[in-house]
């Protein structure tokens, strides 16, 4: 699939995904593989993640691949974070993603670092250690708020994390978020696009925020934010309803800085859905 990953059968003659630097370096069908040349490998058990990494593996440098692992490998090692494999999945599409946003000029500030500093600091120090991985090797100098996000991917991954007690208030409300938004547009979901991804993604961790009471509401906007709802009104629109349904369901309202996340992320939903009917 690129030079981190080939699809591959084991010894029992299953379909797997390999993961491992330089694996897929000139490698064809009928070639052998060594054990000590793989570093990871993804049984198709799980067919939405396997399906998943290989959507990616064919929009994604498979240096972002071989970053995400390292990473993990030291969320691993140094703090013996058991992670479920959604991880490494996700954390290559975020930091890919963010240093495409870096290099176009969006910055978008993460409100919630001092509070991932106190509460969750194994997990923000791993989010360090991911920008110092991306500064060495891709001369990208990401903004520390960046620590932040990638620490909730690692929240959000551990088997035993916090949250699991609250998962099925958490999918409730992505569900019904989801459904706003569906039916809102009267839209069908591309769900192996990269925007209906990431859309998820982000909403599973502002569930979370609700779910523990550490929504921000401070009432940031600044030329960004009000380009943002200026530009996509219908967008915005839905996220007033979207508002509605987290002040009745958790009696909070959305602070400024998530109802920017959300007309981005919905403004990307429809494009996608504009663009597969195109199709």
């Amino acid at each position: 699939m690129n030079n981190s990953l080939l699809l591959a059968l084991d010894d029992s003659g299953r379909e797997v995904i390999l993961m491992g630097k330089g694996i897929g370096f000139n490698k064809s069908i009928g070639n052998h593989l060594k054990s000590e040349d793989i570093e990871k490998v993804f049984v198709l058990k799980d067919r939405s993640i396997s399906k998943n990494i290989i959507r990616l593996a064919s929009e994604i440098d498979s240096t972002y691949f071989e970053l995400a692992k390292q990473v993990i490998d030291y969320a691993i090692e140094a703090y013996g974070m058991v992670m479920m494999e959604h991880i490494y999945l996700g954390l290559t599409d975020h930091l890919s993603f963010a240093v495409k946003r870096y290099q176009e000029g969006i910055l978008i500030q993460n409100f919630y670092t001092q509070t991932l500093k106190r509460f969750n600091p194994k997990e923000f120090k791993v989010g360090l250690y991911a920008l110092q991985l991306v500064r060495e090797q891709l001369h990208v100098e990401l903004p520390q708020d960046e620590a932040g996000n990638i620490a909730f991917h690692f929240i959000n991954a551990q088997t035993n994390n916090s949250y699991s007690t609250d998962n099925k208030t958490i999918f409730e409300t992505v569900q019904g978020i989801l459904d706003i938004v569906k039916y809102n547009f009267s839209i069908l979901y591309n769900e192996e696009g990269i925007g209906y991804t990431r859309f998820i993604t982000h909403l599973r961790f502002f569930a979370q925020r609700l779910v523990n009471g550490s929504q921000d509401l401070y009432e940031y906007e600044d030329s960004f934010y009000t380009h943002v709802i200026e530009s996509c009104k219908r967008e915005y629109d839905c996220v007033r309803k979207i508002g509605i349904f987290i002040q009745e369901k958790f009696d909070s309202r959305l602070s400024r800085q998530e109802e920017m996340y959300l007309t981005v992320h919905i403004h990307r939903i429809l494009e996608e859905y504009t663009h597969q009917n195109k199709k």
